[in-house]
């Protein structure tokens, strides 16, 4: 005898041997997470010359993530209505799969081809670090991007 489990627009969280819904667990844990850091943030002293209300404002803008940070953590992906039954088997994962293999050779190969460059150059030249490694990330983040989307266009 199989159990027809119900699935809803929220999803529910396994909580001991039932189910909760997601949502009734993430907005309380997310409003005492927010209230938390807040209180952290007042503590140590980065809120400003008003910590009341400094704490109450980073309280205020943390509650919001940390709720949506604790849904991602505890929903049963069963529960979802709309969810897919194996995404990792999807055609998404595997555009992904090949995107993110394409960017990691471009990596290689621009990395390599700087160090050889810069090896090279004469004289005194230096490249701050602080402007070389984000413009390799940029580099690799447009890789994936049009690699992706190259691939989600030919289907």
């Amino acid at each position: 005898m199989t159990i027809q489990q119900t699935r809803s627009k929220w999803g529910q969280a396994k909580f001991g041997a039932g189910r909760v819904p997601a949502m009734a667990i993430a907005i309380p844990s997310g409003l005492i997470l927010g209230a938390g850091l807040g209180l952290l943030a007042a503590v140590v002293g980065i809120t400003g010359s008003n910590p009341v209300l400094g704490g109450l404002i980073f309280a205020l803008f943390l509650a919001m993530p940390a709720a949506a940070l604790v849904y991602a953590l505890i929903v049963d992906r069963n529960t979802l209505q709309g969810a897919a039954e194996r995404p990792e088997e999807s055609i998404e994962s595997r555009w992904y799969d090949h995107a993110a293999a394409g960017s990691f050779t471009d990596l290689i190969l621009v990395a390599g081809l700087g160090a050889t460059i810069l090896a090279f150059i004469p004289g005194d030249f230096t490249v701050d670090l602080k402007l070389g490694l984000p413009a390799v990330v940029a580099v690799c983040f447009a890789s994936f991007g049009i690699r992706y989307l190259a691939l989600k266009r030919r289907g």
